[in-house]
């Protein structure tokens, strides 16, 4: 059925699965705005800057693992938006961006919000980047988007779709969608499989490392199922690459996270890394990451990740649910291998009497009186020993972004809460992530999610502070650091301004109290707590 184009878009993005529409529009969206009045099948989601559309679709992707559509407008909402479509990427989050740009006459012309090189500004963070030609040509274009970012590796996309095409009153024909589904995973070489069964079956000290590939592609159970019949560790991979819980932290395998200088990867006679990159280099390193002459098992969705720095002994590209199923079914079913016992923990409190919070203990309250929900990550130098506390027992319990996307967290809770609305949310921030995710309470408070925003602040740019510290110089010798001090807003007072219930506390009294009210709320609520400013982490 031949249908104005606007209309035909809609009916691809719905026909796909996705009934969202995420965006902060401008006068070149207004075709498409005018064809949602009408329609119930795609819900407008309306935020106040492009970098919350994005990352709240962001976050809709990773729990439903279906596309969802960001729609920006022009060149300046384009680069609003890419600092969380990069973190997009890095979480091969099938993001669809259509981008509204002005109408193809003026283009050339250097018009107002228009970019002569509009596919450069975004090519490096998408798997495709295309502008459409025609009107016919609008809705071939974004089905084939559509198909490219659920082709795995999935992905972000981009196509941008100039107003005139859209205003034009040419009928134009959507696709039949379902012609152009399929399964895209892959197995890995049956060859490959072998070998690496080999190199398991003679290891004595196996370690697997935990990747947040597992969470995304549901292959958390599976690695489980295969840690218990190899009688192996698991511990997650290093802190700059996790995304999420590729095994669960309640599990008696598991054993913390991958660094150099861990008991059990110092033990280990063979590293077997499961959807994990090796790895994602914050500094150069300043030792070796892996062990000498430790044999390497490397097992990707991605192959551009595999022997990217490190050479391997055994290579397994494909999905890693399969991965893993081919992996226990090479394997014997038992063995006499036997977990070290795990170091007993020992938990302090680290704030002195009468002084300011440890951003430590902090922590320790957040995690234990919000048990059981669904934790955004997106606080930066607190976000190691947050991940270390939070219980993580499914691949859909703890999410952050490696991207250093400032902001991120606060757009993709909200998405993350739209596609799990049975279960409670809560992001914990810095407060200079809360300065760059601010807008999101306006979208907060617009679609009355239940989302608890737990704000550590600790009037500081820490990561700043703590590069300074580690540098060693005269910022050290004389005790200031420049470019940290970001003291002043009163977070609590602005997210109550935004619609979104907030209070200020300094106590961990205080905090348990306000977190348990935040439980209870059927609404969004944010809880500002103040925390050591000399604090700076590592």
């Amino acid at each position: 059925m031949s249908r104005p184009a606007a209309e035909a878009l809609l009916d691809v993005i719905r026909d796909w699965g996705a009934d969202k529409l995420f965006t902060c529009p401008g006068s070149t969206e207004a075709a498409v705005l005018d064809a949602l009045v009408t329609r119930t099948d795609v819900e407008l989601v309306l935020t106040t800057h492009e970098g919350v559309a994005v990352s709240m679709a962001d976050g809709l992707a990773r729990v439903t693992r279906s596309p969802s559509v960001a729609y920006l407008h022009a060149n300046v909402g384009l680069t609003n938006g890419l600092s969380h479509l990069y973190a997009a990427q890095l979480a091969y989050s099938p993001v669809v961006v259509l981008n509204g740009v002005k109408a193809s006459s003026i283009q050339a012309r250097e018009g107002f919000t228009t970019g002569r090189r509009m596919r450069d500004l975004v090519h490096q963070y998408v798997k495709s980047d295309w502008q459409s030609l025609t009107t016919e040509a609008i809705p071939e274009d974004v089905n084939r988007a559509f198909r490219t970012a659920v082709t795995e590796p999935a992905g972000p996309v981009w196509v941008a779709l100039a107003q005139d095409l859209l205003e034009s009153g040419a009928p134009v024909s959507a696709p039949t969608v379902d012609r152009f589904r399929f399964d895209s995973r892959t197995a890995p070489s049956p060859d490959a499989v072998q070998r690496a069964a080999e190199l398991i079956a003679a290891a004595e000290r196996p370690l697997l490392v935990a990747g947040s590939e597992l969470a995304r592609v549901g292959a958390v159970e599976d690695l489980v199922a295969l840690a218990e019949q190899l009688g192996a560790p698991v511990v997650h991979e290093d802190r700059r690459g996790f995304e999420r819980p590729g095994f669960p932290t309640d599990h008696p395998h598991f054993r913390g996270q991958y660094e150099i200088g861990h008991p059990l990867v110092q033990q280990a006679d063979l590293l077997v890394f499961l959807g994990a990159r090796v790895f994602n280099e914050f500094e150069p390193a300043k030792a070796p990451p892996l062990p000498a002459g430790v044999p390497l098992v490397h097992s990707h969705t991605d192959p551009k990740h595999i022997a990217m720095v490190h050479g391997v002994d055994a290579a397994l590209v494909g999905d890693q649910r399969l991965v893993l199923q081919a992996l226990a079914a090479a394997l014997p079913a038992s063995t006499s291998r036997e977990v070290p016992p795990a170091p007993p923990v020992e938990r302090r409190p680290r704030t002195a009497a009468g002084a300011p919070l440890h951003p430590a203990d902090v922590v320790e309250v957040v995690t234990g009186s919000l048990r059981g929900a669904a934790l955004v990550g997106d606080a930066t130098t607190a976000g190691g020993i947050l991940q270390q506390q939070a219980h993580q027992h499914t691949g859909d319990d703890y999410f952050v972004s490696t991207s250093g996307s400032l902001g991120w967290g606060m757009g993709a809770a909200l998405g993350i809460a739209m596609g799990m609305p049975d279960r409670q949310v809560a992001a914990v921030l810095g407060d200079g992530v809360f300065q760059f995710g601010m807008p999101a309470l306006w979208s907060a408070a617009r679609t009355g999610l239940p989302v608890t925003y737990v704000v550590m602040n600790n009037q500081s740019y820490a990561a700043v502070g703590a590069a300074l510290r580690r540098f060693g110089g005269v910022a050290v010798e004389r005790q200031h650091y420049p470019g940290v001090d970001i003291a002043g807003p009163h977070i609590a007072d602005i997210s109550t301004a935004f619609g979104v219930p907030g209070q200020r506390v300094d106590t961990l009294a205080d905090l348990r109290e306000c977190l348990e009210r935040s439980r209870r709320a059927d609404h969004p609520t944010l809880v500002e707590v103040m925390t050591d400013p000399a604090q700076f982490g590592p």
